[in-house]
């Protein structure tokens, strides 16, 4: 059994309190102390938290403080901004922490984590839930087996269809900023992060890290009236010179499943991420499939790899250099592009449904499709409304300023 205590159990810090119920009602889990601030708005949950010996706070650092080398882990599901001050000072006060993705805003940010830990001999653990998933293994083990041959790219694209509610659900969203504070919101650092981090993390050449990028060239627009991007399109480069090209819009109507294709060699690795197995198809005719985790089974490989890395300080998470190489990706892509590129009335219309209003960009699904198979970035496709970024050196680099010069 194991210490906790966590920060925030609205939001997605729902899915985290309901991790730390079913481990406390399994035996696996004592939880010393809960922050939540609006606890007329969380009855139920503070009920069944005090009614176990759980002791609620509105104050996290209080809580940090009272409960100074108590916590052995520590769980983060707060606003981006926040991720990096609450696990360092979860961890100087001896927690270990697993901390919500993407892991900070910065990439300097990822480095002062790394330098507590470091201090501090304690662990920070991300949630990338794909990243703990058996499948995921398995195919990173194929991958790294060589039997792809050489990789060349990864791809992935996915179109969630956001609305206002989505944009005014926080005083974040949308946003580059919050109070001096770097968020960077964006469906490549929020909603679709998953996958960024992903294929960044199949394309690295040892099965604990993510690849080395070298290189990013980015496209980011908006087509609401948000301050951050809502459609992004990414290549990055690995020492390698392996492509990783990454096509989000939440400026639709659909909802799609994310699509991935890895391209070696040898062969190619095709999935619709969680609605189809991996089809593994290889040049000399070979079929092989990967049999993926069902979606309720996500959390319990989470909560298993934590606990077996607070007994064992090899046993594989979701570290700093995975979740620090998204990040890398996300502060590059917004180096790449400093200016958020309004897409013009022309070629948008406002959907309408309820209280639910979406702003849709023409043909923009069929659109990054189109790049997405010609592993062109849409300037390069000669889309009207495109602005190609620049190409940004990431060999380095170590803080992001947001593209000043």
């Amino acid at each position: 059994m194991f210490t906790a205590a966590i920060i925030g159990v609205s939001g997605f810090g729902d899915v985290h309190y309901n991790d730390l119920k079913k481990g406390v009602e399994q035996g696996r889990v004592k939880i010393l102390g809960a922050t939540v601030i609006n606890q007329n708005e969380e009855e139920e949950k503070c009920q069944w938290l005090t009614a176990n010996g759980v002791k609620l706070y509105t104050n996290w650092q209080e809580m940090l403080d009272e409960l100074s080398g108590k916590i052995d882990l520590c769980f983060i599901p707060t606003g981006i901004a926040m991720h990096a001050p609450m696990s360092i000072a979860a961890m100087k006060v001896g927690a270990n922490v697993f901390v919500e993705k993407p892991v900070t805003a910065t990439i300097q940010e990822v480095k002062q984590l790394e330098a507590v830990c470091e201090e501090t001999g304690k662990f920070v653990a991300v949630g990338f839930q794909n990243i703990y998933l058996p499948d995921t293994h398995q195919l990173k083990k194929f991958l790294l087996s060589g039997r792809l041959g050489k990789l060349k790219a990864l791809k992935a694209r996915g179109f969630w269809s956001r609305n206002n509610l989505y944009y005014g659900r926080n005083n974040w969203a949308g946003c580059l900023k919050v109070n001096d504070a770097w968020v960077l919101d964006s469906p490549f650092n929020n909603a679709l992060a998953h996958f960024l981090n992903l294929i960044c993390f199949l394309a690295g050449n040892e099965f604990e890290s993510s690849a080395e990028l070298r290189e990013i060239t980015s496209e980011l627009y908006h087509a609401n009236k948000i301050e951050s991007a809502d459609t992004a399109c990414i290549r990055a480069v690995t020492s390698d010179d392996v492509d990783i090209l990454f096509y989000v819009t939440h400026a639709c109507t659909q909802q799609t499943s994310v699509h991935i294709e890895i391209e070696g060699e040898n062969g190619k690795v095709i999935f619709d991420f969680g609605e189809s197995d991996i089809e593994i198809r290889l040049d000399d005719g070979t079929v092989e499939h990967i049999p993926v985790t069902p979606y309720s089974e996500y959390r319990g490989h989470i909560m298993k790899a934590l606990e077996q890395r607070l007994s064992d300080p090899e046993a594989f998470v979701c570290n700093l250099q995975i979740a620090g190489t998204h990040i890398l990706c996300v502060n590059g892509a917004h180096e790449s592009c400093p200016v958020i590129h309004s897409i013009p009335s022309e070629f948008k219309e406002t959907v309408v449904d309820g209280d639910s209003v979406v702003i849709n960009v023409h043909n923009i699904c069929n659109i990054l499709t189109s790049a997405f198979d010609k592993g062109k970035l849409p300037s390069e496709i000669g889309i009207k409304w495109a602005v190609p970024g620049k190409p940004f050196d990431l060999i380095g680099y170590s803080e992001f300023n947001g593209g000043a010069e």
